[in-house]
């Protein structure tokens, strides 16, 4: 027994000291688990894990269509994401290890040379063409122990002439981010995002680094940062000859960390000699003694470029990397304040200890009126200062500008001392609260607060058709963060629309507990390369999810929106979806294709198009219709409906960032499910088809034509018609104007004030009611525009001169029996017209 034991036991032993942690794994339906977690994820079925004790990785699979959205093409064999295990934080975009491509393949073939032991080897592979007449074959090796990935590339010219070749690599994060390698040489280039304690580093010990100056505009599609190699050519960014036959082979090491300071401590590990870093310790406290956790501690040369950086731990210390030589070191934390000073770096140096004032909080605890959680929307003004609060960047809810987004009913908020007024909402159907509060140092200011809802819009959702996240590559917005942002603004229903994938909310929802507040449906926004534009965007919902194939089964592109949407009108065997034209240029989609001033019939989508967005143009409306300037998409959708075109108009945000854009404009749809736990998507999706929508940036308002809603078809023998209105808003949402048009034209005699008629404006939230005869003589389509002159939803939607607005889908009148029948009027104004000078709204990308 004590033999058979003894030899269990060694067996056993054998089999622990053989047992790898180093593994290659290709993605199924049935082991997504093995994806790190992370704000930018992008791993899908096909791609391949490449995973040891320390960190995972994940290599894009070589089909030739495969791209992480419309913004981050051609990622074939490229890394795309990469963390440790600790951290389980992926930050990274892309690392194209042969340089970044457009819709041509990075790699035709993925090889894995061993897929498990103490090491493991993934190869990949692409083949020469006619445009590139090279093969470049790049290895990831990864080793037990070892919290990086050695990355060799070879090019091979395998023509009977001498080529030229640019070699690098293409190192991208966030899109806006700004701490980056220096310009110049160096032994390692990185990018750092500080709110996401997030670094990404490229070393070379075979051949010295150069990263050069950023010029031009920047490109979503092919930004990043670029690395070149030292002793390829006389510049490392300039083409090099590579003669027939021959070779060239570049190795580097990929690290991950959590700021610079870690990547550097990992270079020095790795390869002591080839660095010259000096250590400068720093340690950080308040001024009643404590050690604070958490501050970020920089170097930055007298460029302001970023040499290191680091986080302090519990016990206040954090540790520097930089050359010898003078620099700026800053500690700074939210909450507390910044210090600095100019230091000199030498062999040796002593702990650098920097003392800040005490933590100054603002602690929250916020209801609804019946003491019911409510996510809220917080937004800060500094009423001592006109420097703008800032409490991290445009992607997060937690702490964004000057916003914070709560989806608890107790947060708390560190702030810069100082006086403050605080405004907290949920949407248009609450109250606003206004507080002033004085953030004393080093105190937990106390604010309780309960929002009322001011009322209910009955047989109504809240939507927002139209939306992005970190999924669509323009944005770098968190998935979390924008549903706790739209949740928090009142959004009900909304839709995920990111470019060229199909998703859904709904998971995301689901683990934010917000179910009861926030609906979503599996969609897209299909958008054709180049871009982006205004003529080939289009959304679909509800769509279905095929996550075995590319963008999950989004349809392929195409640079002409006919061919495009047409595809995305069939998608699922031409199962029922809406289709949304988004921020159509009207002109050149539906009257002038090449743009040359002759009239043509457009692109000719109009056959597959449900709606359009009006968005933004609605609010030049009173304006255009008074004689102003009439060469917007709101006016030119009034003139499309005289010529017969039955598309009904949505407003949506478009929204990229996590801010004031959500939450600012939307949809009123009506439903008989008007519950976000009840809402279905395909009810909804209907209902916006027929029309039964209202477009506000506020002002809930209910028309009844005869006693039919917007996008109904009335019969009106005679022509004598009521129409029925009605207002509700906010405290903050004034209206004092409602108009009338009709065919087109706002005729004086249907145009109401407060001031010349204060009986149909009765109260606050009650701002209008009244039912309006209208004669008509012949067809025509009423539409009800409501707005506030010299009022503005700046109070909730942030400090812009914004006012408050409505406006209905038409509902088209037949006063003969016959049918209706479009007048055709023009209105005064040409189509096609000249390209109009309004864009999106600022700060937003279409």
């Amino acid at each position: 027994m004590r033999i058979i034991k003894f030899l269990l036991a060694v067996v056993l032993l054998n089999f622990v000291q053989h047992t790898y942690a180093a593994e290659i794994i290709r993605l199924n339906k049935n082991n997504l688990d093995l994806l790190p977690k992370g704000k930018e994820v992008d791993g899908m079925i096909g791609d391949w894990v490449m995973k040891n004790d320390k960190v995972v990785a994940v290599i894009a699979n070589a089909a030739f269509d495969r791209e992480a959205n419309q913004m981050v093409s051609s990622i074939q064999g490229a890394v795309i994401d990469f963390t440790t295990l600790a951290q389980n934080n992926d930050q990274l975009t892309v690392f194209y290890p042969q340089g970044a491509r457009v819709d041509v393949p990075s790699a035709d073939t993925i090889i894995v040379l061993k897929s498990t032991g103490t090491s493991v080897q993934l190869k990949t592979v692409k083949f020469a063409t006619t445009d590139e007449p090279f093969t470049a074959e790049t290895t990831y090796t990864l080793t037990d122990g070892k919290a990086y990935i050695e990355v060799s590339t070879t090019y091979k010219n395998t023509t009977s002439a001498t080529i030229k070749i640019t070699p690098y690599d293409m190192l991208r994060c966030d899109n806006n981010l700004d701490d980056i390698t220096p310009v110049g040489k160096t032994n390692m280039a990185f990018i750092y995002n500080k709110w996401y304690n997030s670094a990404y580093g490229v070393m070379s010990s075979q051949k010295q680094i150069y990263t050069a100056p950023v010029t031009g505009k920047r490109n979503f599609i092919t930004m990043g940062h670029r690395i070149y190699y030292e002793g390829t050519s006389e510049k490392p960014n300039d083409a090099i000859d590579l003669e027939a036959g021959k070779e060239l082979t570049l190795s580097r090491i990929l690290l991950t960390g959590t700021n610079v300071s870690d990547l550097q401590r990992q270079q020095l590990v790795i390869a002591p000699s080839s660095i010259n870093l000096q250590k400068v310790p720093v340690n950080v406290k308040d001024k009643n003694g404590k050690l604070l956790k958490d501050v970020f501690v920089t170097a930055r040369n007298n460029q302001s470029e970023l040499i290191s950086s680091a986080l302090t731990t519990v016990d206040g210390n954090a540790l520097l990397y930089v050359p010898l030589g003078q620099f700026k070191m800053s500690v700074t934390k939210l909450g507390h304040d910044t210090a600095s000073m100019v230091y000199d770096v030498k062999a040796t140096n002593p702990k650098q200890n920097f003392i800040l004032k005490p933590e100054t909080t603002i602690d929250f605890t916020v209801s609804d009126q019946n003491g019911e959680f409510l996510p809220v929307k917080v937004s800060f003004t500094n009423l001592d200062s006109k420097k703008k609060v800032n409490l991290g960047p445009p992607t997060r809810s937690n702490g964004n500008g000057n916003l914070y987004y709560a989806n608890s009913p107790k947060f708390t908020v560190p702030v810069p001392e100082g006086n403050y007024k605080i405004v907290i909402s949920h949407g248009p159907e609450y109250d606003a609260e206004v507080v002033n509060v004085k953030a004393v140092v080093g105190k937990a200011n106390k604010v309780n607060v309960k929002i009322h809802r001011a009322f209910t819009s009955l047989e109504y959702v809240l939507a927002d058709l139209h939306n992005h996240t970190t999924r669509s590559g323009d944005s770098n917005s968190g998935v979390p963060d924008r549903v706790i942002n739209m949740a928090a603004s009142g959004v009900e229903f909304a839709p995920a629309t990111e470019h060229n994938r199909i998703s859904s909310y709904e998971d995301v929802i689901k683990e934010l507990s917000l179910q009861k507040f926030i609906t979503s449906a599996a969609g897209m926004e299909l958008s054709g390369r180049p871009g982006p534009g205004e003529t080939n965007h289009q959304i679909g919902f509800p769509l279905l999810i095929q996550p075995e194939k590319r963008g999950y089964g989004a349809p392929k592109t195409d640079k002409d929106p006919y061919v495009q949407i047409g595809r995305l009108y069939n998608y699922d065997n031409g199962k029922f979806k809406l289709v949304q034209q988004n921020h159509p240029e009207i002109s050149r989609l539906y009257f002038d294709k090449d743009n040359d001033g002759q009239p043509d019939k457009g692109y000719g989508t109009e056959k597959f198009t449900d709606v359009m967005e009006i968005r933004e143009t609605m609010y030049d409306l009173p304006e255009a219709l008074g004689g102003g300037d009439a060469n917007t998409r709101s006016f030119q959708w009034l003139q499309m409906l005289n010529l017969g075109y039955h598309i009904f108009g949505t407003a949506n945000t478009d929204a990229h960032t996590v801010g004031n854009a959500t939450g600012s404009l939307f949809n009123y749809v009506y439903t008989k499910n008007d519950v976000p736990e009840k809402i279905d998507a395909v009810e909804i999706a209907h209902q916006v088809k027929d029309g039964r929508v209202i477009m506000t940036n506020g002002p809930f308002m209910t028309v009844l034509v005869n006693n039919e809603l917007p996008g109904s078809n009335v019969k009106a023998i005679g022509g004598n018609v009521k129409v029925g209105i009605e207002i509700m808003t906010a405290n903050w949402c004034k209206i004092n104007t409602v108009q009338l048009i009709i065919n087109g034209k706002a005729d004086s005699t249907l145009k109401f004030t407060k001031a010349n008629n204060p009986k149909m404006f009765p109260g606050t939230v009650r701002a209008f009611k009244a039912e309006v005869p209208v004669q008509l003589k012949t067809d025509a389509h009423i539409i009800v525009l409501a707005y506030g002159q010299n009022e503005s939803v700046g109070l909730v939607e942030g400090e812009r001169n914004v006012r408050p607005m409505a406006l209905s889908n038409p509902v088209f009148v037949d006063v003969d029996g016959n049918g209706f029948m479009p007048n055709k009027d023009m209105l005064g104004q040409p189509l096609p017209a000249k390209k109009s000078k309004r864009g999106a709204p600022k700060g937003e990308s279409e």
